[in-house]
C-alpha cells in the first residue's frame, strides 16, 4: 500500500497535514479542476477573482517570484542590483522565450509595466511608487515612466522613494511580462498567444472550460509535475463532481465529515489550505449613509460569530490584515471605532446581497439579521449567484454584500492598497487623500515594528470610513485532492497561488 504524502513547502508555518492511502498507482493522466464560473479574465492586469488568477498563475509569469518559504527568488530576471540608496534597480534577464519561441525581451518588460498604469490596474496602487508612474498615467509618454530598457537583456526601475516591498510586489502574478512592443498593444489570451509562464493555452476558453499544457521546465518542478491541465465549468455539486471524477481537487470546497471518508475511501487525501482570506460586509456609502453604516459596523461583534460556529479553522477579523501577518488588528485596538450604538436616523430598507449556494454566507445572513434587527431598519436579503454577486460586487452596485479576499502577496500592504482611492479596483469605495499618503509613506518605513505600526493605524483610518464589516478570517475548504495527486505543497494564500508545476502527479 502506497502511503500518500503531502508536502509542507509554501509561504508560511501551517497545520498539521492529513495522509492517506490508495491501492493503486493509476497512470499519469490530465489533472482536472473545476470551477463555479462560466466568465475569466486571463489577462493579469485586469483580473479580479481567484479562479481567473487560478489559471493566470500558470501561464503568465514575472521577473521575480516567491519560493517555498515566502523569500523573493529570480524568475524571468536572473540576477538584479540596487543602488545603495535603495531607489535604483536593474534587472538582468534570462535567456527565455514566450511559448511561441519569440525572445523575452526587456522592451516587453517596460511595456508590461507601463500597461499596468496605462490602464489603471490594480497592482498599480501598490508600485506607483515607480517614479513618473502619475505623471505618465496622463502623457502616456513612456519617456515620463522611469522604466528604461538598457539592453534587451537589462531593464532599469527608479523609484521615487525607497521602498521597503518594491521586490516583494514584484512577485506577484499581477506584475507578469506579456508578450507587448507597446503599452497599448491588445493582449491575446487564446491559444494563439504567446504566455511566459511554463503553461500554455491549447483549448481556448468557452462554457465548458479551457485546457492548458506544460511547455517547459520551472524551477519549482515537481518530479512528475501535471502534463496537461483541463479547467472544467460545473454549477454542480462540487463533491458530486468529485465522486463522479470529473473534477481532481475539492481544495477550495468545503466537505462534511461523511463526504470525506468516502473521498478518502477512493484514495482522495488533503493538505493544508488556505488560512488567510477575510469575509466581510461591504457597505455601499452611495447607497447607505454614514450614521447607518456607523451603526452596522458597531454591532456586529466578529468572535460572538466565529464562536457561533465551532470552526477552528476560523479566527475572528477586527482589521484587514489577518493572523500571522504583521500589522494584525485586536479587537481593544478598534473599540473606539465601534462606538455607534443605535440609529436614530429615518426609516431605511438595506439589501444584504449574498451567494445562494455558500453555507456559510447563508450563516452570515442569519447572524446579521439578528444583529441589524432595529425597528428602523428593513433588512432585504437578496440571493444570488457567484457570478451575479461578484459582478455586482465589482461594479460597486450592491447596497450591502457579503464578500470574500485573500492576499496578493505575504505582506499586510497587500490589503491595504485595495483602499487607494481613485482605482477602479477600489471596490470598498474609500477615497481618502489623508490614507493615500499613508500608503505612500509607510512603504518606506524599513524597520519592521515600525512600518506594523503604520499598518495598524491606517487600518483604523479605513474602518472609520464604515465602509466594511470585518467577519473572519481562514476557511472551511477541505484541501482535498484525488488519487491521481501523490503531494501538493501547503498553500496557505489559497489554491489560485499555488504553481501547479510544483504539484507531483502519481
Amino acid at each position: 500500500m502506497a502511503i500518500r504524502k503531502f508536502k509542507a513547502l509554501f509561504l508560511f508555518p501551517l497545520i498539521g497535514v492529513l495522509l492517506g492511502c490508495t491501492q493503486n498507482k493509476p497512470e499519469q493522466k490530465t489533472l482536472k479542476i473545476h470551477f463555479p464560473v462560466n466568465k475569466l479574465v486571463l489577462d493579469p492586469h485586469k483580473m479580479e477573482d481567484l479562479y481567473s488568477m487560478a489559471v493566470i498563475t500558470q501561464i503568465y509569469r514575472g521577473l521575480l517570484r516567491y519560493s517555498a518559504p515566502g523569500d523573493v527568488m529570480p524568475d524571468l530576471a536572473g540576477s538584479w542590483t540596487q543602488s545603495a540608496d535603495q531607489r535604483i534597480y536593474r534587472f538582468n534577464l534570462k535567456a527565455a522565450t514566450f511559448s511561441d519561441g519569440s525572445p523575452i525581451t526587456a522592451t516587453n518588460v517596460q511595456m508590461s509595466f507601463a500597461r499596468i498604469f496605462h490602464i489603471g490596474a490594480s497592482i498599480g496602487a501598490d508600485i506607483d511608487v515607480i517614479e513618473g508612474s502619475a505623471k505618465f498615467k496622463e502623457t502616456k509618454n513612456i519617456g515620463d515612466l522611469g522604466i528604461k530598457v538598457i539592453s534587451p537583456d537589462l531593464i532599469e526601475f527608479r523609484l521615487s522613494k525607497p521602498s521597503a516591498l518594491f521586490l516583494i510586489q514584484l512577485a506577484v502574478t499581477d506584475c507578469a511580462v506579456l508578450p507587448l512592443k507597446k503599452f497599448d498593444d491588445v493582449l491575446d489570451s487564446t491559444t494563439n498567444g504567446k504566455f511566459s509562464g511554463p503553461y500554455k493555452i491549447t483549448k481556448t476558453f468557452d462554457e465548458t472550460g479551457l485546457t492548458i499544457e506544460k511547455w517547459r521546465a520551472d524551477a519549482l518542478d515537481s518530479k512528475n509535475p501535471p502534463k496537461t491541465v483541463s479547467y472544467i465549468v460545473s454549477d454542480k455539486s462540487p463533491v458530486l463532481l468529485a465522486m463522479d471524477g470529473i473534477t481532481d481537487t475539492l481544495d477550495h470546497d468545503k466537505v462534511t465529515e461523511a463526504e470525506k471518508t468516502e473521498l478518502q475511501k477512493k484514495g482522495w487525501a488533503a493538505t493544508a489550505t488556505e488560512l488567510t482570506g477575510e469575509a466581510f460586509v461591504i457597505l455601499n456609502p452611495n447607497l447607505i449613509s454614514n450614521d447607518l453604516r456607523a451603526y452596522l459596523y458597531s454591532v456586529v461583534n466578529p468572535n460572538e460569530f466565529v464562536q457561533g460556529l465551532e470552526k477552528k479553522t476560523l479566527t475572528p477579523a477586527y482589521g484587514l490584515i489577518p493572523k500571522g501577518l504583521r500589522g494584525e488588528l485586536e479587537e481593544p485596538q478598534v473599540a473606539e471605532i465601534k462606538n455607534k450604538k443605535n440609529y436614530v436616523g429615518p426609516m431605511v430598507t438595506v439589501e444584504l446581497e449574498y451567494e445562494k449556494t455558500s453555507e456559510i454566507e447563508q450563516k452570515i445572513v442569519d447572524f446579521l439579521k439578528i444583529k441589524w434587527l432595529h425597528p428602523k431598519i428593513n433588512l432585504k436579503i437578496v440571493p444570488l449567484s457567484k457570478s451575479d454577486k461578484l459582478a455586482r460586487m465589482f461594479q460597486k452596485k450592491s447596497q450591502a454584500v457579503i464578500g470574500r479576499k485573500s492576499i496578493d502577496y505575504p505582506d499586510g500592504y497587500s490589503v491595504l492598497t485595495y483602499f487607494k482611492g481613485n482605482y477602479e479596483s477600489n471596490y470598498f469605495q474609500v477615497n481618502d487623500p489623508e490614507i493615500d499618503k499613508a500608503l505612500l509613506d509607510v512603504v518606506q518605513i524599513f524597520d519592521p515594528k515600525l512600518r506594523e505600526h503604520g499598518y495598524k493605524e491606517i487600518q483604523k483610518k479605513i474602518l472609520r470610513h464604515y465602509t466594511i464589516v470585518p467577519l473572519f478570517f481562514g476557511s472551511e475548504a477541505s484541501g482535498l485532492w484525488s488519487e491521481k495527486v501523490l503531494s501538493v505543497p501547503s498553500h496557505s494564500m489559497g489554491y489560485h497561488t499555488l504553481p501547479i508545476e510544483s504539484i507531483e502527479m502519481r
